[in-house]
């Protein structure tokens, strides 16, 4: 739900920075680049898996069927933080390959699109409480992704059409994003808790069709736990996310047999991880998202994990 929009399966409410949190509140900025990997190879319809017979239906109904998508997504960002605010520019790069089944039997289609993603500008204030541990969250999804992908490989009458607009590595929109967080700390564990609501407030129209990506729903907790001192950290985050289906022309078509949405969804992760402080203010980490609960409304494209590998620097 973050990059492919179409799908149940791509959360992006993992925090891969404590101190963006609010736990943190020393001075400084904290440079970051990451790179994330996910594979939707998993055709899910509602909670399950798929059954071959429902996906023969779907498809002797006339809907797309997607075949895979694979996307490897590169994220620079930089983080300020000052003693009551703090602002982080995230600019992703991504790099994704997709396959799809048309709406006519035998048609396949395949693309592959490398380029800038929506760039997101986040605020947040931590003035709300006397420690700093209560704070809220503002920002906006810049439209800087490209939304003019097409198919360039596969059946001929596929060739150089668009690709549905909840594919694309931009949504064409701009979103605003508010939010709070709240954050901890008992013993050798410290947390955070926070949650956000994304929401499009301009859209763009591309070949007459109109499309707004549907609203997104974020809580995400996250745990760590010091006793390893400060060059080792585990951690351990819980995310929601509920996105609800995208509307206009140029949305993904309704579900051919119930005709409700075919876009949306919810998922919950769980994500384990680790921090490990390599010297003069430069730490890496990673995280592996794992599904534990999917709804997805209609046929989408699920995984069975999302790796999230990263480097960052205080200074």
């Amino acid at each position: 739900m973050d990059n492919a929009h179409a799908c149940t399966a791509c959360g992006d409410s993992l925090s891969t920075d404590w101190a963006i949190q609010g736990v943190s509140t020393t001075p400084g900025f904290i440079a970051d680049l990451s790179h994330s990997y996910i594979n939707q190879n998993q055709q899910r319809y509602g909670t399950s898996k798929a059954s071959p017979a429902l996906i023969s239906s779907l498809r002797g109904a006339g809907q797309e069927i997607e075949d895979y998508t694979k996307t490897q997504m590169v994220t620079a960002s930089l983080n300020y933080t000052n003693d009551t605010w703090g602002v982080n520019t995230q600019l992703p790069f991504i790099r994704r390959t997709h396959g799809t089944f048309g709406e006519e039997e035998n048609n396949y289609g395949s693309s592959f699109s490398s380029n800038l993603g929506d760039v997101r500008v986040i605020g947040r204030y931590t003035g709300l409480s006397v420690d700093r541990t209560a704070g809220i969250i503002a920002g906006l999804k810049l439209p800087t992704g490209s939304t003019n992908t097409k198919f360039s490989g596969g059946t001929p009458d596929l060739i150089n059409t668009s690709l549905d607009r909840a594919l694309q590595n931009g949504t064409g929109s701009t979103d605003l994003i508010m939010g709070g967080f709240v954050s901890g700390a008992a013993g050798k564990y410290g947390w955070f808790a926070q949650g956000t609501l994304q929401h499009a407030v301009s859209t763009k129209t591309i070949d007459g069709l109109d499309y707004r990506p549907g609203d997104t729903y974020l809580l995400n907790t996250g745990m760590r736990y010091a006793k390893f001192g400060s060059q080792f950290t585990p951690m351990l985050q819980l995310m929601y996310t509920h996105r609800r289906p995208d509307t206009g022309a140029g949305a993904s078509p309704a579900d051919s047999l119930t005709q409700g949405p075919s876009t949306g969804g919810t998922l919950v992760h769980l994500a384990p991880g680790a921090t490990i402080r390599i010297g003069g203010g430069t730490s890496v980490y990673g995280f592996i998202q794992l599904p534990v609960y999917q709804n997805a409304n209609s046929l989408q494209l699920g995984a069975n994990y999302t790796l999230t590998l990263g480097i960052r620097h205080s200074f």
